[in-house]
Formats: C-alpha cells, structure tokens, sequence
C-alpha cells in the first residue's frame, strides 16, 4: 500500500502541511470548512484516520503506539525545544494515560547511551535517537532492531546496523550551499574556519566533506583549516571559536553545522572588529538578535516543530507494516539572513 503523507494530502487540499497536522493530530484549531476539506482530500486519498473522523467529527485520533526518544541532553543547543516539539506531536498517539517517553545523554557518554537504548527498547515500540555513529550504539541499535523495536536516526544517521530510517536534512545539500554562499561572501584570500560537534556526528562530517568539496569546485582562493570541535555545548563553542580567532590573524568565515553557536557568537562579538563571517546551522538561541546584529551571517535553519512531525508521522505509518526496509525522510531546510526573518 502506497503511504499517504501529509505532504500529498496538503497538495490535494490546497493548504499548508502545517494545517494537515493541525487537522489529523488535532493540535489546534482550525476553521471548519478548512478541516473538512482537509479530511476529504486525505480520504481521497487513503488515509484511513481521515475517513474515521468524517463519520465521527470530534474523535480523537487513534492511538495505538508507544514512543520513546534517546536524545541530547537539554543542556545541549536545541534539545529542549526538540523534546518539547516531539512530546506534543507524539502524545495523541499513544494510550490514555501513557506518555512518551524521554532519556537523554552527554555527547561523551557512549556507553550510557547504549545501555539507555536497550533499557528504552523494553518499553516502548519505537525509539527516534540522536548520538554518535559509535560502534557501541550501533551495536545496542542492532541488538533491539531484532528484538522487533525500530530505531530511526535523527538529525545524524548511522552507519548501517539494522536502523529503520533516517529523518533530517540532506546535509550534502548543506555544505554545498553553505560552501556556495562562502564563495559570494568572501572578497580576498584569508582563512575559513570550520567547527564540529564532534566527528562522530555523520551529518556534520558530511556538511563539512561537502562544503570542502565545494569551495575547490569554485576555485576559492581561501584555505579551510582543519575543523575544531564545540562538543556541542555552548562554552565549547565559545573555546573553539577563540582558538580560530587568536590562532589566525587572516581569519574571514566560520562555517559550524552543530551545536554549541551561542559561545561562538559570544566569540565573535568580542572581537567583532575584525569582521569574521558566521554561516552556521540553526535554530540558535537569540539567533534572530545574532543576525541583525551581525554575529550571524546567514544560518541554514532546520524546522524542529516540521521535523516533529514528521518523525510521528514516520513511526505510526510504518508501524503496521511487517517489511523492515529502511526509510529517509528528507527534510527542507530554511536559508536565513536578518533581512528575511
């Protein structure tokens, strides 16, 4: 059976995925012509919630799956805004009374993460992580992929190890732009920085491959200095950008596709005199303010309530089918300057 998304029902209905959301989850109100225009063109076109809730108007969605979800600590940049937006799509999902469930790690802790993993695993149906591609984690992921639980990556994916999918952005695409908008930004030979979470982080290795790649491709006159890592924290990104900043006097960009910005910003506006370009990955906290500022060049921002979504929407469509092949949800992302926010 061919999966219905909220991406084809939106252009079936002539509305915003957004709305679609809203109307099959139920998350907020919407006009009632809009919903039931919603409803029909998702009927239409299969989705069999949709022809639930048009003979009973007002039930609530079915809920049948539990969830859990191994992320970064909310120390972390973004993590408390992912946990927030995951809870509040998956929790109609799940049975009266349950909720989903949350574990969370330091980037260094391996091998918690991995005995989280298989802890979370006995609990729960299905499981969207965010950690490093280590071979202990691949191995706690293989081992509860048999077990019948499906594991999906997010934001990073894994090398394989029995993983059910992958939900982010294309993160070649990425590098390739951020490198495409370095090349218009720079004006005269220099060096450009680039700063990693960790090198662990398979989306970060290759937003930064593709972004090397691209620089040669346009024959920049630049150098690209080896990447040095924020360990994803925010005074770890404050460190690593003054260590660029003091280590090379000819310092022109910094592209950093991880976590950790806000030190980094920090960095830069102390010695903002010197005009080092930021084009970092986003959402940053005060990252609006770092942009009309100046702090922040441009920033290639992922939508987290979008890709809450589409996590949820992922694990409930896949979870009635017996075929255990692996699944990418590519995700857009958003080219922001202090002149389009």
């Amino acid at each position: 059976m061919t999966k219905v998304t909220m991406s084809a029902i939106a252009r079936e209905a002539g509305v915003g995925v957004a709305t679609v959301d809203r109307v099959l989850n139920q998350r907020a109100p919407v006009r009632g012509a809009t919903e039931q225009r919603v409803l029909a063109a998702a009927s239409r076109l299969g989705y069999r919630h949709a022809q639930s809730r048009l003979l009973h108007p007002g039930a609530p969605p079915t809920a049948t799956l539990r969830m859990g979800f191994l992320l970064l600590s909310t120390d972390y940049s973004l993590y408390r805004q992912l946990s927030e937006a995951l809870r509040e799509q998956a929790m109609p999902h799940h049975p009266a009374g349950v909720e989903p469930l949350f574990v969370t790690h330091g980037i260094d802790e391996v091998e918690q993460a991995a005995q989280s993993l298989r802890a979370l695993a006995t609990r729960v149906d299905v499981i969207g992580v965010v950690a490093l591609d280590h071979p202990l984690i691949r191995h706690a992921i293989q081992a509860v992929s048999r077990q019948g639980v499906r594991v999906y990556a997010l934001f990073s994916d894994f090398s394989p190890c029995g993983q059910a999918g992958y939900i982010g952005v294309d993160n070649q695409k990425a590098g390739r732009t951020a490198a495409w908008m370095a090349q218009h930004l720079l004006r005269r030979p220099g060096s450009v920085g680039v700063l990693l979470g960790d090198h662990r982080f398979t989306c970060q290795e290759s937003c930064e491959i593709s972004f090397r790649s691209g620089m040669r491709e346009y024959g920049a006159s630049q150098r690209v200095l080896e990447p040095l890592n924020t360990r994803e924290s925010v005074e770890g990104g404050y460190r690593a950008a003054q260590a660029l900043l003091d280590g090379h006097a000819d310092l022109q960009l910094i592209y950093a596709p991880c976590g950790g910005i806000e030190g980094v910003v920090r960095a830069l506006r102390e010695q903002a005199q010197r005009g080092v370009m930021l084009v970092c990955h986003g959402p940053v906290q005060e990252g609006e303010l770092a942009l009309i500022d100046g702090s922040i060049t441009l920033m290639l921002r992922h939508n987290i309530e979008t890709m809450a979504a589409a996590v949820v929407q992922l694990c409930t469509e896949r979870q009635s089918e017996r075929d255990a092949r692996y699944e990418q949800v590519i995700l857009p992302f958003e080219i922001i300057t202090r002149e389009n926010m």
